[in-house]
């Protein structure tokens, strides 16, 4: 065998070698290429899983940098409209502190905003795989109705002991009363033809009265009202009332500005009784506005997250509002802070309002003014 062909013999060896290596090295690539492929799947369906928890979480979940500058946003969120850099910045500031690298100092924090809306934030620390602190997970949950809950369980343990006591209280004083009138009736005849000691009896008389109808004022609170429910318009009875309201409005140079749907608002309730709350809330405000000012009627039908479609009427004054001082006390019966009145008008609402399954509550609000909200299922 020459040398010529013994070096193709070799070379045809290397390239063989060659081929074979090649044939491995695609394998490896193709094998690489497919678990490239379902690494990328993996991560998207991850990807995916991760984004189908924060959608559908009812709670607000914003992931920050270390300086609070907002990386990702939940849909709730959104909605909530808690996902504000500025705001979640003063909220890391807050609970955190201006250091970055700081220990968490406070977790939970208590926000109130513009919309008179309660929300409970909670802060955890972003935690790198590696270790290190990489950002800061904001978790906001609306905890308006849960508050509202508490203060309507708080308020009807306060109306059931007033309520006893108030019975109680009624028919003790109405049994001598009721001799009281009987006297007074027979001095009368006895007095009618002097007019200085009737004069005085009248005075007396009239106290009478007055007592009476503190009574009928106690014993109408105890008794809880019974809904008598039929369907009608709360849009025709509303604007009934404020055409019936005119005149008071007028000498108590009072501007009614009323926000209500051109449609119809059919609700199954007790039209009286709700007829009755609703004057009870205009009287309020006007109440609280002596030389005058703007009362704001605005009816919303609301869809809950959970539950059925309900209907709020929101009752706003510029009157002297609200103290923090009274706010917890405002629906306790027989509570004013007037020279007159009995003090029942709110206590009331509060009780037509949980007969027919809603609520009464007062929206935290900012500046002067008050205002109420009665929510009833429609």
């Amino acid at each position: 065998m020459s040398k010529r062909e013994n070096e193709l013999i070799k070379l045809q060896i290397a390239f063989d070698s060659l081929n074979q290596s090649t044939d491995k090295l695609m394998g490896a690539y193709e094998a690489l290429k497919s678990e490239a492929v379902r690494l990328d799947l993996d991560l998207e369906q991850s990807r995916a899983f991760l984004s189908d928890i924060l959608n559908s979480l009812n709670c607000g979940v914003v992931v920050t940098d270390l300086e609070g500058a907002i990386k990702l946003a939940n849909p709730e969120a959104v909605r909530l409209g808690v996902d504000n850099s500025a705001l979640v910045a003063t909220w890391k500031n807050e609970m955190v502190g201006h250091n970055s690298g700081a220990r968490i100092a406070r977790p939970k924090l208590g926000y109130l905003n513009p919309d008179g809306k309660h929300f409970l934030i909670t802060v955890s620390s972003l935690n790198k795989t590696g270790g290190g602190l990489s950002g800061f997970i904001f978790v906001m949950e609306e905890v308006t109705e849960l508050n509202r809950l508490r203060k309507q369980s708080q308020r009807a343990d306060r109306l059931s002991a007033v309520g006893e006591i108030a019975a109680g209280m009624a028919h003790e004083i109405r049994n001598p009363l009721g001799g009281m009138e009987i006297f007074a009736s027979l001095l009368r005849r006895e007095l009618e033809n002097d007019d200085d000691k009737l004069k005085l009896l009248g005075h007396v008389t009239v106290g009478i009265e007055a007592i009476n109808n503190v009574i009928h004022n106690f014993l109408l609170f105890t008794k809880e009202p019974k809904p008598d429910r039929n369907e009608f318009d709360l849009r025709d009875l509303i604007l009934n009332i404020l055409d019936f309201a005119k005149y008071v409005f007028e000498q108590n140079k009072i501007e009614v500005r009323a926000s209500i749907p051109d449609e119809s608002l059919p609700i199954n309730a007790d039209e009286s009784l709700i007829r009755q709350a609703i004057l009870n809330m205009i009287h309020n405000s006007v109440g609280a506005m002596p030389d005058g000012g703007i009362i704001g009627i605005e009816v919303n039908r609301v869809k809950g997250a959970n539950g059925p479609e309900r209907i709020e009427i929101v009752c706003s004054d510029t009157g002297c509002g609200v103290s923090e001082e009274i706010r917890e006390k405002i629906f306790d019966p027989f509570f004013t802070t007037r020279d007159s009145g009995s003090g029942l008008g709110l206590s009331i609402i509060s009780q037509i309002a949980q007969a027919h399954g809603g609520y009464v509550d007062l929206i935290d609000k900012k500046g002067d003014g008050a205002v109420f909200i009665v929510s009833l299922p429609q």
